[in-house]
């Protein structure tokens, strides 16, 4: 009545069967050798590091692409957390994109004139061009990445978008007078003040708003390029006839978003990559040898980055501010 069981046949080890390759360390000297030491190789490379800017725009996509898988709710700027001392362990990236649209309503809460025009300067992806559309505004995006032009043609076509930067607005006489609010937030650290702020005054329209959401250098490394210096700042905008008539410094706030980034990259990433290091000390050691230098750059340019999100080095050396700025009476 039944059957005896036939027993398998004799198969191949898993790793054998799945055609696993391994990382030979001596086809892979081979192969850095041959291109660095072989003429058309080398003038290729050099080639390519000469056309890198221009090679750019052709990861262009793939850039946004990521940025829209980490950041799917589409804003690229720090978030506002009203709890400020959150463990960062415990924020999710759902809460950062509810921070980051927190932030950008605290922005679109101080722009109060709907009558009038608004210019979204440096808008990322469009995202907060969108949420002015939903509050009854009439927002045109502006940025200089022809990406990120794209992306705000196909995602929100009722959203004009000009193809820029700020201080090289065209026909700059077709938009004098003409936007109620202009925004920037974080662009304000990039713009050019000597030009930036004659044509800011030029395309506002009487008694409209400038509404600036970004960091500025302050205390004993003031000298950093990474942003405008604030008191120079302040003092600027009263020598040309500006006047904040709103301030708020929000440092505490957007503190968080830069705890979970540092977090991350010390607890997560830097012991993946100490891992893969010691991984290709064991198991290729030739190839280690060979690559030890370009190892040793990687760790200081690592460690120069990680300085960049470090909250304690960012608090003691800047000030995020939220600004409503109008010309003078």
């Amino acid at each position: 009545m039944f059957k005896r069981a036939e027993r398998p046949p004799t198969s191949t080890p898993a790793r054998k069967r799945s055609g696993q390759r391994k990382l030979k360390a001596g086809a892979v000297t081979r192969s850095i050798a041959g291109r660095v030491l072989h003429p058309g190789h080398l003038a290729k490379a050099i080639k390519l590091q000469r056309d890198r800017k221009a090679n750019k725009r052709a990861y262009d996509d793939v850039h946004l692409a990521l940025l829209a898988k980490l950041l799917p709710g589409g804003y690229l700027h720090y978030g506002y957390f009203d709890e400020v001392d959150r463990c960062p362990r415990e924020i999710s990236v759902a809460d950062i994109e509810r921070a980051q649209k927190r932030y950008a309503e605290l922005l679109v809460d101080l722009a109060k004139d709907k009558s009038s025009p608004v210019l979204d300067v440096g808008c990322g992806m469009g995202t907060m061009s969108k949420l002015l559309l939903d509050r009854g505004f009439a927002p045109t995006a502006l940025t200089p990445d022809r990406v990120q032009v794209a992306h705000i043609s196909a995602t929100y076509p009722g959203i004009p978008c000009i193809r820029c930067k700020f201080e090289d607005l065209p026909d700059a006489d077709a938009h004098a007078g003409r936007y109620g609010t202009v925004f920037t937030s974080e662009s304000l650290q990039y713009l050019k003040l000597d030009r930036a702020l004659p044509l800011m005054a030029r395309i506002l329209n009487p008694g409209g708003s400038w509404i600036a959401c970004d960091y500025f250098r302050v205390g004993p490394h003031a000298d950093e390029k990474s942003g405008h210096h604030w008191d120079s700042f302040a003092a600027r905008l009263g020598r040309e006839g500006w006047a904040i008539d709103y301030q708020r410094d929000i440092t505490a706030h957007v503190l968080p978003t830069l705890r979970v980034a540092y977090a991350w990259a010390t607890q997560f990433g830097l012991p993946l990559l100490k891992f893969a290091d010691l991984k290709l000390r064991v198991k290729q050691p030739a190839l280690h040898y060979v690559l030890q230098g370009v190892f040793q750059q990687l760790d200081g340019v690592i460690d120069d980055q990680l300085q960049v999100i470090n909250p304690d080095v960012f608090s003691s050396q800047k000030s995020y501010m939220l600004l409503r700025i109008r010309r003078a009476a």
